[in-house]
């Protein structure tokens, strides 16, 4: 699952910490990642019982050797009784780990960035900003109780575009990529209750200045569009108005989306998920056991990899 704008919220408050260096390790190959889709979410994932059509969360529980890795296929949640909460307390109980990868800001912040750990600290406080009640805090803060180093598991702004741009996408397909993730997350955390024009009139100056920040403050640098220029962009890439659509966000998820915002966000996605790979094998070399909460979308496409390294997994899923 995409998560541009859970990154930018992330990186805005932790400018310090973003000059920390992370741990250091090779890239693997491009193809010991899964290029995502449906199908694949579906092949490999759990039985979906109902109406799940968006997937499912579980916890991964590998085991080999001296190596342990407990992966938790999350979807976006701000609920704290939502399953992908449940799936993380789980994962906590189900290891003991050395070290927690959360998703939404990059490795290079180095362990505990300072400012996130500010955030975590006040998981669960009324005053609790959207990233502040995201899954991946919730998991910061339980690490923090419990003495645990977290980690980032995202490659920086500058590597992102640099192989966005390598694959031919231009600054406006950046722009409306962008655009439309933090639309999204608006929608998926609340804090707009549809896409009206009121809405969408409401958060998009939001978007539009956090996509003007600086590249290593979070941003892309990058001018937006005027809300009806990039609505009638929405509509020539997918064939309706965002004011209304119903299939909105689902529509521009990474695996169910054809269009060109969707083949970015797969490169996007595979630069993002080589890196995670490369992290989690340096951990696991390293320090053996680790504990990582991403979006259900990474581990499917890094399944086979995983599975390589340390045999088929215990799955267990949390629904509704």
């Amino acid at each position: 699952m995409r998560n541009g704008y859970l990154w930018v919220m992330a990186v805005g408050m932790a400018i310090e910490a973003s000059v920390h260096a992370g741990p250091a390790f090779t890239l693997p190959d491009e193809d010991r990642v899964l290029e995502s889709s449906v199908e694949l979410e579906r092949k490999t994932g759990p039985a979906c019982p109902g109406d799940c059509a968006a997937g499912v969360q579980f916890v991964a529980n590998y085991r080999k050797g001296a190596e342990r890795l407990v992966f938790v296929s999350a979807r976006h949640a701000f609920n704290p009784n939502a399953p992908t909460m449940r799936a993380v307390k789980e994962a906590f109980a189900e290891i003991q780990a050395k070290v927690v990868i959360l998703e939404g800001f990059p490795t290079a912040m180095g362990a505990n960035p300072p400012p996130l750990v500010e955030v975590a600290r006040h998981y669960g406080a009324p005053e609790a900003g959207e990233y502040g009640r995201s899954e991946g805090m919730y998991a910061a803060s339980i690490a923090l109780i419990k003495g645990i180093p977290f980690l980032g598991g995202e490659p920086t702004r500058e590597e992102q575009m640099q192989v966005i741009k390598a694959k031919g996408f231009t600054d406006a397909d950046i722009t409306f990529g962008y655009l439309v993730g933090g639309l999204s997350q608006a929608l998926r955390s609340h804090e707009i209750p549809d896409t009206s024009v009121a809405s969408l009139e409401k958060y998009y100056p939001r978007v539009v200045q956090d996509l003007k920040l600086p590249i290593d403050h979070g941003g892309w640098a990058l001018d937006a569009p005027s809300l009806e220029g990039f609505r009638q962009h929405y509509r020539q890439l997918y064939g309706v108005d965002i004011v209304g659509d119903k299939e909105f966000p689902l529509r521009i998820d990474v695996a169910f989306d054809t269009t060109r915002n969707g083949q970015q966000a797969r490169v996007d996605m595979k630069t993002r998920d080589r890196h995670l790979l490369g992290l989690i094998e340096q951990q696991l070399s390293e320090r053996h056991s680790v504990l990582v909460v991403f979006g259900g979308s990474h581990w499917a496409t890094l399944s086979n990899a995983l599975e390589e390294r340390l045999g088929k997994p215990k799955i267990t899923p949390f629904f509704k």
